[in-house]
């Protein structure tokens, strides 16, 4: 790799950084596709390490910030987390098996399916008062105060599968979790981000650990010191945008990345 090739995956990491901390992803699901274009002969499982290696840092990173705005539900990211780990880790274990055109193509349409969901309802019920399920209280670091229901058994059983799948694509779940946390588990958007970024970290952990145990290692990993540069210089910037946008907006944003990349990668697979 040249200095000026180094420098250009800096922007790239930068530019990802950026969209991806602020729709509360890990930016795998736009690092996925990228590995997959500049190494066309390494397996899904090496594209897949890389990858999460760069969602562990940046969502990582994120969660650590938003912890000292106090914006982090503990108990409710712990609950999702216990399912989302080993959920995660049986996904990866499915990566070694796929032919990469079928990876691709899964990957395609997994992100089209959800751009197209949130196209057609920008906006859901979150934070949802009246509703049963799991009474939640949480006072941020402003002192403003969230009153919220989480409807527990429905919200486990997506995460589970959320999690074999993009364990699975690699793509650490980010623009998924975004969507899930506020949609499905009803947290308001200012806490669901967080909670987001905070679940993806601990499936980022697993899915590394495994993917480092089975010696899934290739060129890819060259790629991920600059692409993380760029990141990690985005991230501030990134939750700076996310302080800012409304739940609508948030789900615009993370539909267009998602038929973006779709675009790309079916094009790629067919």
């Amino acid at each position: 790799m040249d200095w000026l090739e180094f420098v250009a995956l800096i922007g790239v990491g930068l530019a990802v950084g950026v969209y991806a901390t602020a729709v509360g992803a890990g930016g795998g699901f736009l690092f996925a596709p990228v590995l997959l274009t500049r190494h066309a002969e390494s397996s899904p499982a090496e594209v897949a390490m890389a990858s999460m290696c760069l969602v562990l840092a940046t969502s990582g990173l994120a969660a650590a910030r938003l912890a000292r705005e106090k914006r982090i539900d503990y108990r409710a990211v712990g609950m999702a987390a216990a399912i989302a780990v080993p959920a995660g880790v049986i996904g990866a274990t499915g990566t070694a098996q796929l032919p990469r055109e079928v990876f691709a193509g899964g990957f395609a349409v997994l992100l089209a399916t959800l751009g197209a969901y949130l196209i057609w309802r920008p906006t859901g019920n979150a934070g949802q008062v009246g509703q049963r399920g799991w009474r939640r209280m949480i006072r941020d670091g402003r002192g403003e105060l969230y009153l919220y229901w989480i409807p527990i058994r429905r919200s486990l059983g997506v995460v589970a599968l959320t999690s074999v799948l993009t364990s699975m694509a690699g793509i650490g779940g980010g623009l998924f979790f975004a969507t899930i946390t506020i949609r499905v588990m009803r947290m308001p958007a200012w806490l669901g981000v967080p909670a987001s970024h905070s679940i993806v970290t601990s499936i980022a952990i697993a899915v590394v650990i495994f993917h480092t145990a089975t010696q899934h290692f290739g060129d890819p990993l060259n790629d991920v010191p600059p692409l993380l540069i760029g990141a990690l210089i985005a991230n501030p910037l990134g939750l700076r945008v996310a302080a800012r946008i409304r739940e609508s907006m948030l789900s615009r944003l993370l539909a267009l990345g998602m038929l973006v990349v779709a675009v790309r990668v079916a094009f790629e697979a067919f």
